[in-house]
């Protein structure tokens, strides 16, 4: 054999991975430790993505119902808004006509909440000062509560979307991380099948590299038990 040949030779058995050495044995134990972590924290992200994404459609359902109920309410309240100024109308075209008997009639049927602001419209004397509202809709005593309800749920309708995006964004997030973990898991299956030494710690390197990263970031994000 010439010195070339003997010289390379040398090189390639230098670059075998020792399986039987000590040497060959912590590698094992290496890749067997990055191995379980990226498994176990592919394992976690999953199960924090799929509570998420559960937290996310619950969100997203309630808020609709939210918007249905909000929606129910502004249409009652404008069916009141209706009804008051119906009767209102009548009630004056009574009064115009001097008819006590009708207008008393219309009188008494006013809802509370129309009474209020008719009290604190009469007080500015409307039928003698053009300054005043045109109707007892327009004070500011006129306040139902069917509106208030609507806004209330509005509100809460638009809090709980927020947070259903919110926990999109965690679910896409811990995705994020479990890809990272299953890219690791990868790295260092395949790492254990080259017995080049230089092949081996690069790939190990990328799977170390992709756990490291998918924990960072999944210390980051918000746990949830459902």
């Amino acid at each position: 054999m010439s010195d070339d040949a003997e010289s390379a030779g040398k090189a390639d058995t230098a670059d075998e991975r020792p399986r039987s050495s000590a040497t060959g044995r912590r590698w094992e134990f290496l890749v067997v430790v990055v191995l379980g972590l990226s498994a176990l924290a592919t394992a976690w992200s999953s199960y924090q993505a799929s509570l998420w994404d559960g937290i996310q459609s619950k969100n997203y359902t309630q808020a609709s119902a939210a918007r249905t109920n909000a929606a129910q309410q502004r249409t009652a309240g404008n069916q009141f808004r209706i009804a008051d100024l119906t009767v209102f109308e009548s009630y004056i075209d009574a009064v115009l006509t001097e008819n006590d008997e009708v207008a008393l009639f219309y009188r008494e049927r006013f809802r509370d909440e129309f009474e209020k602001a008719f009290t604190a419209w009469l007080a500015l004397d409307p039928l003698d000062d053009p300054a005043a509202p045109a109707t007892p809709l327009a004070m500011p005593e006129y306040r139902l509560a069917a509106d208030a309800e609507a806004q209330r749920l509005e509100e809460r309708a638009d809090a709980i979307f927020t947070a259903g995006e919110t926990a999109n964004r965690n679910s896409d997030t811990y995705t994020l991380t479990t890809l990272l973990f299953a890219a690791a898991l990868f790295f260092a299956a395949i790492a254990d099948r080259f017995d080049f030494a230089r092949t081996r710690i690069i790939l190990l390197a990328l799977a170390g590299l992709g756990l490291i990263v998918g924990v960072i970031i999944a210390l980051t994000q918000p746990i949830t038990v459902g």
